[in-house]
């Protein structure tokens, strides 16, 4: 079963709960060999954004390198990545990740990390390893990390709207008091929907 299937298997939103298509974001398509890495290690869209936020070294990366190999993606900067040691100095940490996505002949764009970020906690949601709740106050929390960055600022504006919605109604969002977290799941079932070039066929 593919991995896009997968992630629908256990649909929890009701039908009676809509989010409207044009609250939708369509994120800029992943390069076909881009593509392959998200779909064959998801967990890639996590470590784009720990890559674009500098994030030292750390054993999420070394995982990320042996599960990188295992998938048939191996480079000599991933084995050396699987391979190093987590005392390893910032900067030379930082030339290797430059090596290692000069190998992988892919460019990290700030947009491209965080689509892929956004993908990767959806994913998580559909997968049931968080709540759709969870997935907005993460990705709110990059937002604001990120200065308000247009691709995370919808789901700060959200789980803003979502809070304050025992207080008024957002006129058009299908957002009530009664179906917050219905509604929420529905917005990351249509985000996947959406974005499905981010997941296997």
């Amino acid at each position: 079963m593919n991995l896009l299937k997968k992630l629908f298997r256990n649909k929890t939103a009701p039908e009676e709960t809509m989010v409207p298509d044009d609250l939708i974001p369509h994120y800029l398509e992943p390069s076909e060999k881009l593509q392959t890495i998200l779909q064959r290690v998801p967990g890639t869209g996590k470590m784009f954004y720990k890559y674009i936020r500098q994030h030292g070294i750390s054993k999420e990366w070394k995982y990320w390198a042996v599960d990188m190999m295992e998938n048939g993606l191996e480079t000599p900067g991933i084995v050396q990545l699987a391979g190093e040691d987590l005392n390893m100095n910032p900067f030379a940490f930082a030339n290797l990740l430059d090596t290692v996505f000069q190998e992988l002949d892919i460019q990290v764009s700030p947009e491209i990390a965080y689509s892929s970020y956004v993908m990767s906690i959806a994913g998580e949601v559909l997968h049931g390893e968080r709540t759709a709740r969870s997935g907005f106050e993460v990705l709110s929390r990059a937002a604001i990390e990120n200065d308000y960055h247009k691709i995370l600022y919808v789901f700060y504006l959200w789980l803003d709207n979502a809070d304050e919605v025992a207080f008024y109604t957002v006129k058009g969002s299908g957002l009530r008091v009664d179906n917050v977290d219905e509604w929420m799941h529905q917005f990351f079932e249509k985000l996947v929907k959406a974005n499905n070039k981010y997941f296997s066929k």
